[in-house]
């Protein structure tokens, strides 16, 4: 571990523009990952730079005086989570050392709450164990939510690296979960307060996209998908773009898409007879086939088609993407985002006369492994018409909720929580941004570009993030002579010669320095005078270990 200092700070901090006090969101101590999850939206480097616990105090101290001097409230100008800072980006929070020292000082310094997001960390390292059952106990109040995310890509979940467990991982997370009820119970069950978030590697298929019409029917085939018109015609499907989000922040549409029969079938052949057959119900090979909402779509990599994009009034997700090949997007194929998991929860839930967002108080385990049982069904109903998604389910979902299961059960928590859609949030498919994108296999040829309706809604031009407007982030910067590649100082982050910590106005979408509807580069001010340390990666294993590590 390496230690340098700079010169005090305090007069560089007046050249600052006041926005960055009031529109600060991102505020975290550290770059870089102890985890080295494989699809890191934010592209975290495998070194860590991180403040030290003098230099947090030293930064916390200046930008208090700062804003006092201003008459400000640090963060008080942004209209999400006004008043809350978060102290990861592309870091795992957990993992830093003195937490319990910034969320002491982020309440008594700067007068403001934290939200924290984390993989978790490793039981054995004790002293991150000690410091966040002091967290839990006794800085309840700093908290304005807490997210605990289950990944298939974090290297202790793989377990295949040596020193590695899935089960150690699996005990790791009940120790996380245990460790935070008492701030769960606190804060009480929701996705803006405190959640488990699953979210599950892409289901992608490869291969040519079929656009064309078949006795007077438009038809798009690719991979087991067959997707009929209901009504013949030769007109082009007209755009669908989000016109603005509701009072509930969901999308309205600009089209309501129109009617397809969808047709999923290993053996379909898209043929006259096929299309002549399966509109009339008769189709004589193993199938399913489900009446759907056509939409045709674009991003900056050229259209795209999506059947049912958004949520079934039901709750049910099962929005299949097909994307043709362009001169950006260097392949076609398709995206199946169903929601397995969340569909199956609903429908053992419906099937007892509970409604979608109704609780399931008197639930067991029995329940658990009745929901896991309906997966392995649907897993065994697939195989003869999809196998791509059969083994999807086998080999990814079933697991990763299996692993959920057992730690939840461990840290004891209720069958209920399992089944709470406030407690168990199946969010979906990984998005394409930072190392994700290549999990798309060239189906992206933007990264950071929405490739859903769902990611449109997110983080596009008229999304969540788009209404709230640029924010800025203030971090330290990796340091040091030599070579240092992205994988090492992560792709958010410039190197610099000297201990450095960088303060940058973001776009909110894409959370860089760059807009990226303009392409205007965003105002960046670096500060020096605040003390920072080099962990290397090996080091940063060694002291802090990770969830899953032997």
């Amino acid at each position: 571990m390496t230690t340098q200092t700079m010169p005090l700070l305090r007069d560089q901090l007046r050249t600052l523009p006041t926005e960055a006090l009031t529109h600060l969101q991102y505020l975290p101590p550290a770059v870089g990952c102890v985890n080295r999850c494989a699809m890191c939206s934010q592209a975290a480097g495998s070194d860590i730079w991180q403040l030290t616990e003098r230099g947090l105090g030293d930064l916390f101290h200046a930008l208090a005086e700062e804003a006092s001097e201003r008459g400000v409230r640090i963060g008080g100008g942004r209209a999400h989570r006004a008043g809350v800072l978060f102290p990861y980006l592309d870091n795992d929070i957990s993992s830093y050392p003195y937490l319990d020292t910034y969320a002491r000082l982020a309440r008594d310094v700067l007068g403001v709450k934290i939200r924290v997001s984390t993989v978790g960390w490793s039981e054995s390292t004790s002293h991150l164990a000690a410091m966040h059952r002091r967290l839990a106990d006794d800085f309840k109040e700093v908290f304005d939510g807490i997210r605990i995310s289950l990944t298939p890509y974090a290297t202790g979940y793989v377990g295949k690296s040596p020193g590695t467990s899935r089960d150690r991982y699996t005990d790791d997370l009940a120790h996380v979960l245990r460790t935070y009820r008492p701030l769960f119970d606190h804060l009480g069950h929701g996705a803006a307060t405190a959640a488990v978030e699953l979210r599950f590697a892409p289901l992608v298929g490869l291969g040519e996209l079929l656009d064309t019409h078949i006795g007077g029917h438009h038809v798009l085939a690719c991979g087991p998908h067959l997707l009929i018109a209901a009504q013949p015609g030769t007109d082009e499907l007209p755009y669908t773009e989000i016109v603005r989000l509701d009072e509930r922040n969901q999308p309205v549409l600009s089209e309501q898409g129109r009617r397809y029969l969808h047709v999923t079938a290993d053996a379909a052949e898209p043929t006259a007879q096929t299309v002549r057959d399966a509109l009339d119900g008769v189709l004589p090979i193993q199938h399913q086939g489900v009446p759907v909402r056509l939409h045709r779509l674009r991003n900056a990599d050229g259209d795209y088609f999506s059947a049912d994009p958004d949520f079934h009034p039901d709750g049910r997700f099962t929005a299949l993407n097909l994307y043709p090949a362009t001169d950006r997007r260097k392949a076609s194929g398709y995206t199946d985002t169903t929601r397995h998991f969340l569909n199956t929860l609903l429908a053992y839930k419906s099937a007892r006369g509970i409604g979608r967002r109704g609780s399931f108080l008197s639930s067991t385990t029995a329940d658990i492994d009745g929901v896991l049982t309906a997966l392995r069904q649907r897993t065994t109903a697939l195989d003869p018409v999809d196998r791509l998604a059969a083994a999807h389910l086998r080999e990814q979902v079933l697991p990763q909720v299996s692993v959920y299961t057992r730690a939840l059960l461990k840290a004891g928590y209720p069958a209920s929580a399992f089944f709470s859609r406030e407690f168990t949030i199946d969010t979906g498919r990984f998005v394409n941004q930072g190392r994700a994108a290549a999990l798309f296999r060239g189906l992206t040829g933007t990264n950071g570009e929405p490739m859903t309706l769902r990611e449109e809604r997110g983080f596009g031009q008229a999304s969540v993030s788009s209404d709230r407007g640029p924010i800025w982030r203030i971090t330290p910067m990796p340091f040091g002579g030599g070579h240092l590649p992205p994988a090492i100082t992560g792709g958010k982050n410039t190197r610099t010669a000297h201990p450095t910590v960088m303060v940058e106005e973001m776009d909110p979408c894409h959370l860089s320095p760059v807009m990226r509807a303009t392409g205007c580069r965003l105002r960046r001010i670096p500060l020096s005078g605040v003390e920072i340390e080099h962990v290397p990666q090996s080091a940063a294993r060694t002291l802090h270990g990770f969830p899953g590590a032997l």
